[in-house]
């Protein structure tokens, strides 16, 4: 779940769709989302046992879901103001392998089971994979929570009953 620009956003428990509440119209608005993993334990992440993530960067608001085609990682851009998928990306990377996620600048980073370190990252903006990997921290306890904010651009992390934080300085490639 996340708040983003007056409304907040979350998992409708038990179905494949996504809830919008407007906080100053006060409606609820909701998407559903096809070929999406929703129950049967099998989570997105197991880790934080959950069957979707909301995200936001700079470019906008984002969905990352598991296929029920394939069980791969798959992101939906939304847009905000008509609430509907604006495109879908998937990154054939399988869930399984997947701790947590997060992302940022228009990149899907992905931690292992673990949550120690990203294993894989996808340029949602380009659409293919980029070749990094680095440690996140340190191995012991649950990574319950793993969140970028654009707004500080900071990395926020729930990691062994202490929120730590993370201030991301980026490179451009270009």
């Amino acid at each position: 779940h996340t708040i983003h620009n007056g409304s907040f956003y979350y998992h409708i428990a038990g179905t494949s769709s996504i809830g919008r509440f407007d906080f100053k119209t006060k409606k609820l608005h909701t998407l559903s989302v096809d070929d999406a993993l929703y129950n049967n334990l099998a989570y997105l992440l197991p880790n934080s046992k959950t069957y979707f993530k909301m995200a936001v960067d700079e470019n906008g608001l984002w969905l990352i879901f598991a296929s029920s085609v394939d069980e791969s990682i798959v992101v939906a851009q939304l847009d905000q103001k008509t609430f509907s998928v604006t495109s879908y990306i998937n990154t054939t990377y399988p869930r399984t392998k997947a701790g947590n996620a997060f992302i940022a600048c228009g990149v899907l980073y992905v931690t292992d089971i673990k949550d120690t370190r990203v294993t894989f990252a996808f340029d949602l903006v380009k659409g293919k994979a980029v070749n990094m990997t680095f440690d996140l921290r340190s191995p012991g306890g649950v990574l319950a929570m793993l969140s970028y904010s654009p707004k500080d651009r900071h990395l926020y992390v729930w990691d062994q009953s202490y929120v730590r934080l993370y201030v991301v300085h980026y490179i451009s490639d270009e």
